[in-house]
């Protein structure tokens, strides 16, 4: 195939002798064929420069090659390439310290998305990334996996043990034209079965992550020659874009690694291991490989690629949501991109975002995310407490599938406000993160009248799980697990995964030391495992001076270590007060055919025993109860609970710190066990 050399449109992109007066650059034409006349693709404002740059770790090389004395014709490279967005791989501590500002320095405008892939938080080790002018673009829907066989933890992949693996995809928005699509960036294994495993896995994410079927460019060191198995892999999914492109605009070498040689043979094609990949509606113009060296050397150890692509998806219209934002008009949220607007104006932080976390909303129809994605509610890098109301008044969320890349995680990252009257069906949350909850990660707020059924999977640090709430800070009253499981699975060694529960977690004092609670809820979760400690079907660890009151939990399942039961794992000075537990489910070893796992700490500040006791699955369904703080015997389970919330309104004053002023909800009888009004 004869290669055509393409001077782009833009003055910027100089490969010229001069364009930079400390190092000369120049085109590297002794490898491969130049036709003299390149034609001219058809680019409009519109057209989109996308590219690829392994950039080459600094700890490594010598003379020329050392990254004090490589670094700013990296930047120059950069800059030179004038891309409008591209992904990068090796960018290790030093060059994400350094190179942004030399790039910036040169006259590159670019935003930088980092992920690491030594730390389960993406921000250690060697980083991949995508670079973009954040005046035209804007990204949203992030995620990074490794590629193993558990691409949400940590891991090491198949037979590559050397090095950790990982790819990033976002959706870009490009501002200017509403256009959108899903670039994905990776930097794959050199051991031959992790890289043909790793490619699968990247299909399958791309799948999972694109489900709208929009416009996806997938680009990398791929560490594969065209023939390779990974190779073929990719080709099913997308399309090479060396090979799709219109010949015509085709330019440069067929290689891309030149290891750093000047006399690299970058005309064979077992040299080409960089790519670009892409599918769906877009109109690919050009492709190139710049081989430019500067002052006689290559900035890196790979030649950057670039495509000029033209995407046709227009970005979803922003709903327009009714309502003004406060207490007597909410916003009304009665869409899937009614929600994910809300979520991503919260997230974004701007001070000027039309929705804010402090404002009040209500959900006024159902919403089901089939096929769809969900944006979480007040979630970031950092933590944002969503600090408004959320009135779901009655309705549903379901179908939900969210995979964890955040602190604090649920369908709300964080709590500080009042979440009240939703249910949350066939939510399936997988999380290597130490806090998340079905509905909420963290709570300080309190949450009412809130239901979920769902599956909830810990991985890697993941350690305070809970159906309703990871941790509870706050107060959460008139809930229910209306079912599903909790698991911590496959965790890295000296991760404890303890602490999961069926509503919450954890209960922990809050800034100001005082107690906090869990009041008049219920518990059908089926099944919760993990290989370590504090495991409950209501709570997992109550932590000193917190409240569990008027509780019931059905949980039958446990796979523990210690620490575990039917309803409280482990009470550490805790108050436990008539709580009913399932007297088929095991309990720890230490109170054994109990409420409690591990209750070892009998002192809590208001009550100093737990209290609370077994019955059977027959006799919460029917059959007299006695309620355990007054020895009343009531005719069924229903009655029994009634009478503990009136028990608990009568609690003289100052019984109990800071009393929660939300009222207990009426227990009525259902078609199995009792239920909320």
């Amino acid at each position: 195939m004869k290669k055509y050399l393409i001077l782009p449109l833009c003055a910027t992109f100089c490969l010229t002798a001069g364009c930079a007066e400390d190092f000369p650059t120049v085109l590297n034409h002794d490898y491969y064929e130049e036709n003299t006349t390149p034609a001219q693709p058809d680019v409009t404002e519109q057209t989109v420069r996308l590219g690829t740059y392994n950039l080459w770790i600094s700890n490594k090389g010598t003379g020329d090659y050392l990254w004090t004395n490589r670094r700013d014709v990296l930047a120059q490279s950069i800059v030179n390439n004038d891309w409008d967005i591209f992904g990068f791989q090796e960018a290790n501590g030093t060059i994400q310290s350094e190179l942004p500002k030399l790039v910036a320095d040169k006259g590159g405008n670019y935003e930088w998305w980092f992920v690491g892939r030594d730390s389960q938080d993406g921000k250690s080790g060697e980083a991949l990334g995508i670079a973009y002018d954040p005046d035209r673009f804007t990204l949203s829907d992030q995620h990074y996996y490794w590629l193993s066989p558990t691409p949400d933890e940590m891991s090491y992949g198949w037979d590559e043990l050397g090095y950790h693996r990982i790819a990033c995809c976002a959706v870009v928005t490009d501002k200017r034209y509403g256009k959108q699509f899903l670039l994905t960036v990776t930097h794959m294994p050199l051991a031959d079965m992790a890289r043909s495993e790793a490619a699968k896995v990247i299909v399958e994410r791309e799948q999972m992550y694109n489900k709208l079927g929009m416009p996806s460019v997938l680009v990398g060191d791929m560490n594969a020659t065209p023939d390779d198995a990974a190779s073929a892999t990719f080709r099913t999914h997308w399309n090479d874009a060396y090979q799709t492109v219109d010949a015509r605009f085709v330019s440069g070498p067929v290689g891309t690694f030149n290891g750093h040689k000047t006399s690299t043979d970058l005309s064979v094609s077992t040299a080409r291991i960089d790519y670009i990949y892409t599918r769906g509606p877009l109109a690919l113009k050009s492709y190139r490989v710049d081989n430019s060296v500067y002052g006689g050397i290559y900035p890196s150890d790979h030649c950057p690629v670039t495509i000029q692509v033209d995407f046709d998806y227009d970005a979803p219209e922003a709903p327009q949501i009714e309502g003004a934002g406060t207490e007597s008009d909410p916003w009304q949220i009665n869409s899937t991109a009614d929600w994910n607007a809300v979520a991503e104006s919260i997230n974004g932080a701007e001070a000027d975002a039309t929705y804010q976390t402090t404002h009040f909303y209500a959900l006024t129809a159902d919403i089901d995310f089939k096929g769809q994605s969900a944006l979480p509610i007040s979630y970031a890098a950092s933590t944002i407490y969503f600090q408004g109301e959320f009135d779901g008044r009655g309705h549903t969320i379901r179908n939900v599938e969210m995979t964890a890349s955040g602190s604090s995680f649920g369908l709300f990252g964080a709590n500080d406000g009042r979440i009240h009257d939703l249910n949350v069906e066939d939510l399936s949350l997988s999380t290597a993160f130490k806090t998340a909850g079905g509905v909420v990660g963290t709570n300080r707020g309190v949450i009412d009248g809130v239901t979920f059924r769902g599956q909830i999977v810990g991985t890697g640090e993941a350690s305070v799980l809970g159906g309703i709430a990871g941790q509870n800070q706050g107060v959460i009253v008139n809930c229910g697990n209306r079912g599903g499981s909790i698991e911590a699975v496959n965790l890295d060694s000296g991760v404890k995964g303890e602490n999961l529960g069926g509503i919450v977690g954890q209960i922990s004092k809050g800034s100001d030391g005082v107690g906090n609670y869990v009041i008049n809820c219920y518990s059908w979760i089926e099944r919760i495992a993990s290989n370590n400690n504090n495991l409950g079907g209501i709570v997992g660890i109550i932590s000193d001076d917190s409240f569990v009151i008027n509780c019931y939990a059905t949980l039958a399942d446990v796979s523990q270590n210690d620490s575990y039961a039917s309803s409280v794992g482990y009470n550490k000075k805790g108050n436990v007060w008539n709580v009913y537990g399932n007297e088929a489910c095991p309990s720890g070893q230490k109170n054994a055919d109990w409420i409690v796992g591990n209750d070892s700490k009998k002192d809590g500040s208001v009550w100093a025993e737990s209290v609370g006791t077994l019955l059977s699955l027959d006799e919460m369904k029917s059959g007299a109860v006695t309620v355990p703080s007054s020895g009343k015997e009531c005719a069924s389970l229903v009655e029994a609970l009634n009478t503990g919330a009136e028990l608990y309104d009568q609690l003289p004053d100052g019984t109990l710190p800071t009393k929660p002023g939300e009222s207990l909800r009426e227990w009525v009888a259902s078609d199995t066990y009792p239920v909320l009004k």
